[in-house]
């Protein structure tokens, strides 16, 4: 799901570049703190600290991260959200958010100031391996008694039984070794069904649809045929 944001600096200034969030960090107490100015409707505050890999899953076939870094950010009056960032060569990488996953470029690290840029109007593109997912999720949900029709979001290791969510919780986990509530697999499957669902008062969008009386296995299968004949999976 893609947001328009404002896009603002730390100091106040508006960046050069559209689309783009320039994110300033200084050392505090053995970790990093800073802001990418007012990203996802509020001005946020993220800790971060280096991390031995991304504990989510891989992004890209093949793509091995020079550094990882993992914290968290602020969400108003709510808890803080758990962020990963990883840094490939070159100085790109992906900051991976409870707000989708966003691309990130220019990063640089001193032993007094980390920076980079972020444009967090634009999630990142799915790849292969979240195609692999949708592929995947799609055999696990092969047949109504591997389908479970109640679902709550709570996806069990020693579960039989999938929702759509789950079931793309597990392909995640069979793909990549890990997942992640945002990644791009699991956002273009709910793309797909606001389109389907468009109009209906649903206020999680795979746990509705999937727990729907009038959703049918026949639904689900198609849901999953959609993401995979029309999304620009990038290799």
């Amino acid at each position: 799901m893609l947001v328009a944001l404002a896009v603002v600096a730390p100091n106040g200034v508006r960046s050069a570049t559209p689309g783009l969030s320039d994110c300033v960090f200084q050392p505090v107490n053995g970790r990093w703190q800073g802001s990418c100015g007012r990203v996802f409707d509020e001005q946020r505050l993220f800790t971060l600290a280096p991390a031995a890999a991304i504990a989510t899953g891989a992004w890209r076939k093949g793509a091995v991260p020079s550094a990882a870094w993992a914290g968290d950010m602020t969400d108003g009056g709510n808890r803080n959200w758990p962020t990963e960032l990883e840094v490939y060569p070159g100085g790109t990488g992906v900051l991976r958010t409870e707000y989708g996953w966003f691309p990130v470029s220019g990063f640089s690290a001193t032993a007094s100031e980390l920076r980079f840029q972020v444009d967090a109007s634009h999630e990142v593109a799915p790849s292969g391996l979240d195609r692999q997912i949708v592929e995947r999720a799609a055999a696990i949900l092969s047949s109504d008694t591997a389908w479970n029709r109640a679902d709550n979001r709570r996806c069990r290791p020693t579960a039989t039984t999938w929702s759509i969510y789950c079931a793309v919780v597990q392909a995640s986990i069979d793909v990549t070794g890990a997942s992640h509530h945002r990644r791009p697999a699991m956002e273009v499957v709910r793309e797909a069904v606001e389109t389907r669902v468009a109009g209906r008062k649903y206020h999680h969008r795979l746990m509705d649809y999937n727990n729907d009386p009038s959703t049918r296995l026949e639904d689900v299968r198609s849901l999953f045929a959609e993401v995979l004949a029309r999304t620009p999976w990038v290799e």
